[in-house]
């Protein structure tokens, strides 16, 4: 394969990337690599992206929602335009059968691939909605994508482990961490009741289809347990747990993680003392959590950070991964945080 294939290749993999899981429109980047602008986006290389993108089985059968699909061709044609190219035919069909679709929908689809050796791709129903049924939990944030980059590229530290998430929403990060990360254990929590049943529809849709994994309880409302299943000899579980139930459902369960994973749970100051607690039962000398924070706001992180040295836990910053997607429309940092007890 020549050097100006790969270049091409690589530009559509991107693209594809960024679609696959609805990257905000201003973040796209259509320059991939330097050498792009040398290429003209002939009518091959548009439908390569088309059948990449819009036209992606996995669209057909799991779409993305239709007002991001129409204004991303929109842009793509732009951009075509812009470099005088002609735009091929079928990008014109494609969007002629967009707008004639609604776009109201209140759930829809997204599709992260995580690079790890292999590519792994975890799809994910979620709500259209940022804010939804009173949570935030019903969609992916920056944080969950950051956290699964680095649970890959620290793949070691979970493997044979029993992991437990908090506030994991609609389980981006724990399916990654399974896919790749091969723990003993991984039970997934949340407190909110639609979000716990958009958790349990993505961990079907990921694991329950596949040949390696065996459904083992599906449970009602009323329990804690809503979900368990193995995947490739992982015993993974759904429970409903608030936070301020950790220290009783420890004692119900006998419930000893060997690391507990968090992504962007610090945003309301308020439930820090019952976070904080929490953590306090559930950390030993032989264990540790790693936190994701999307930092919007540096005094909630700080408070946060306070409660930590109240309840004699310490802290320390952990590297960024090399990589991740930036999935929201406006940029934030994230630190990653390992938390532990204090010797």
């Amino acid at each position: 394969m020549n050097r100006d294939i790969r270049t091409i290749n690589s530009m559509i993999n991107s693209l594809t990337k960024q679609f696959l899981c609805c990257t905000a429109l201003i973040k796209i980047d259509f320059i991939v690599l330097k050498e792009y602008k040398t290429y003209d986006l002939k009518l091959d290389i548009q439908k390569q992206i088309l059948n990449n993108t819009i036209d992606n089985d996995l669209i057909k059968r799991y779409p993305i929602k239709t007002s991001y699909q129409k204004a991303f061709l929109k842009l793509l044609m732009q951009k075509i335009e812009e470099g005088g190219n002609e735009i091929h035919d079928d990008l014109y069909a494609a969007y002629c059968r967009l707008i004639s679709l609604s776009d109201e929908e209140s759930v829809h689809y997204r599709h992260f691939l995580i690079q790890n050796g292999t590519l792994n791709c975890i799809t994910l129903k979620e709500s259209t909605n940022l804010i939804s049924q009173g949570t935030t939990g019903l969609c992916s944030w920056q944080g969950a994508i950051v956290l699964s980059q680095w649970c890959a590229e620290n793949k070691e530290q979970f493997c044979g482990k029993n992991i437990l998430e908090l506030g994991c929403g609609v389980g981006l990060t724990g399916m990654n961490v399974i896919s790749i990360c091969s723990p003993k254990q991984y039970i997934f929590s949340d407190c909110h009741p639609t979000v716990l049943n958009m958790l349990c529809e993505n961990v079907k849709l990921n694991f329950v289809s596949n040949k390696q994994s065996d459904l083992l309880n599906t449970s009602d409302m009323t329990s804690k347990l809503q979900l368990q299943l193995k995947y490739k000899q992982i015993d993974v579980q759904v429970i409903d747990l608030k936070w301020e139930n950790i220290d009783e459902y420890i004692l119900e369960n006998s419930l000893q993680p060997d690391i507990i994973i968090a992504a962007d749970i610090l945003y309301d100051s308020n439930s820090f003392g019952a976070l904080t607690l929490g953590l306090k039962r559930l950390l030993a000398s032989n264990n540790y959590a790693i936190f994701a924070a999307t930092i919007r706001n540096e005094d909630t992180v700080s408070q946060f950070l306070e409660h930590l040295e109240n309840y004699d836990l310490a802290f320390e910053e952990c590297s960024l991964p090399r990589w991740a997607t930036s999935i929201e429309l406006i940029y934030a940092p994230v630190r990653i945080l390992k938390i532990f007890q204090k010797i």
